[in-house]
């Protein structure tokens, strides 16, 4: 069995500096972090974390810096993917010693467990909203799967490779779903996709298989698809995933949110 724990969408900025003016998101990682940690004896072990881009919100070397910090304190590997707030150089450089980090181009990459095979694919176009998996990626997904056979394959990208329905997301998307769908077809192996990029946990598709968006660490979405719903983000807790294998896959979504319980069903009778 294989368990990989996801989070996506820091935008981690160092202080004093705050996303959008209000996020002040290195606290509100520090506090996700110490949130995973308290948990983590409900659902370990994990054998690996993914970040699926937006790790930083302006690409600059000292929020790198902050985000390893943080992310350091968990008890496992970190596999990382850019996503379009992101910029590859500075985060190459601050991830150089990671096993995982191509030296130059695009920051795709294969990571394997005993019984499951890991994809990162690099959707970012630099300095543009929207996403791109461009010939190159598209040839480095087909060789990776034609070598995996018959193993289960995730793959990990930012930008979701379907319509959320939340319109100004859908505005900056993902192109070449086309081309991902072809390489993906006639796969007689179980493959499923995790992603982030929209700030809430939607599940959806691409051809036959399941495509799931994370809810992001910093801020949410609304799930609301007027067509003159306001563009902006909620302060509403966001969350992370967990995504097993285990003779099949299995994908969780967790609060960031604080409550109290579990209560027994039953209420105690009183004397």
């Amino acid at each position: 069995m294989s368990r990989i724990l996801q989070i996506t969408d820091m935008h981690v900025v160092s202080p004093p500096g705050l996303v959008s003016g209000r996020l002040d998101t290195a606290r509100i990682l520090e506090n996700a972090i110490d949130r995973i940690l308290e948990d983590w004896h409900k659902f370990a072990p994990i054998d690996v974390l993914i970040a699926t881009g937006d790790i930083t919100d302006r690409g600059d070397n000292e929020s790198y810096r902050l985000f390893r910090k943080q992310i350091e304190r968990l008890p496992a590997p970190t596999l990382l993917i850019p996503g379009n707030h992101d910029r590859r150089e500075p985060l190459r450089a601050c991830f150089s010693d990671a096993p995982h980090m191509p030296v130059s181009g695009k920051i795709n990459w294969v990571h394997d467990l005993p019984d499951l095979r890991i994809i990162g694919l690099d959707t970012l176009i630099e300095g543009q909203g929207g996403g791109e998996l461009d010939a190159d990626t598209l040839e480095f997904l087909a060789l990776a799967l034609d070598q995996a056979g018959e193993t289960p394959v995730l793959i990990a990208l930012h930008h979701p490779p379907f319509q959320s329905g939340i319109r100004f997301m859908d505005a900056i998307g993902l192109e070449s779903t086309q081309g991902l769908s072809d390489v993906l077809q006639n796969r007689t192996n179980d493959i499923r996709l995790v992603c982030g990029h929209v700030h809430g946990f939607i599940v959806g598709s691409i051809g036959l298989r399941v495509a799931i968006s994370s809810a992001a660490v910093c801020s949410s979405f609304p799930a609301d698809y007027r067509a003159d719903a306001p563009v902006g983000y909620t302060t509403h807790p966001g969350g992370y995933a967990i995504h097993s294998w285990d003779n099949g896959f299995r994908s969780a979504s967790v609060t960031l949110a604080d409550g109290a319980g579990p209560y027994p069903f039953k209420v105690p009778e009183t004397a």
